[in-house]
């Protein structure tokens, strides 16, 4: 692990146009053209779900993103509906610590448990939530189309 400076959790409830097209680059990044968001998602999860940036000190780039949603029939439960780390900055301990401070700040909001899905392909996420403490409670098949099958997990907090 090559971290040094200080990280922190910062909570965006509207986005400038200039933080758009960073997020917008950012996920195209990390989730490619089928499965990243655009502006007309994330204007909406801003400001009526959470977008959470993990900021590093000096940098003024999030190191990595999180965008949440609660879960309408369970108001306790939190849905991660993205989470990724910058790829310049993958494999450097970040992933977990990102998820450890969100996990803690999602404790602190009063949620009781959260979830996520994730494709069975990606190794290294799915190995990350089960570091974490998420476990699979299901997979499901084709859950966005032919060939994009996901891990649902779950964790209590």
């Amino acid at each position: 692990m090559h971290r040094t400076k200080a990280t922190t959790l910062k909570i965006v409830e509207t986005l400038t146009e200039e933080q758009l097209v960073m997020l917008k680059e950012l996920e195209q990044e990390a989730f490619g053209v089928h499965g990243s968001i655009d502006e007309w998602v994330l204007v909406p999860l801003a400001r009526h779900g959470c977008i959470i940036l993990f900021q590093e000190e000096g940098d003024s780039r999030p190191v990595g993103v999180c965008e949440l949603m609660r879960d309408f029939r369970q108001p306790d439960k939190a849905y991660v509906y993205g989470f990724y780390i910058r790829a310049d900055k993958k494999g450097l301990g970040y992933g977990y610590t990102f998820l450890e401070s969100l996990l803690a700040q999602l404790r602190e909001d009063g949620f009781t448990k959260v979830c996520l899905t994730v494709g069975p392909e990606n190794v290294g996420a799915v190995a990350l939530y089960q570091k974490a403490g998420f476990q699979i409670i299901e997979t499901r098949i084709a859950e966005y189309g032919s060939g994009y099958d996901r891990h649902y997990m779950e964790k209590r907090l």
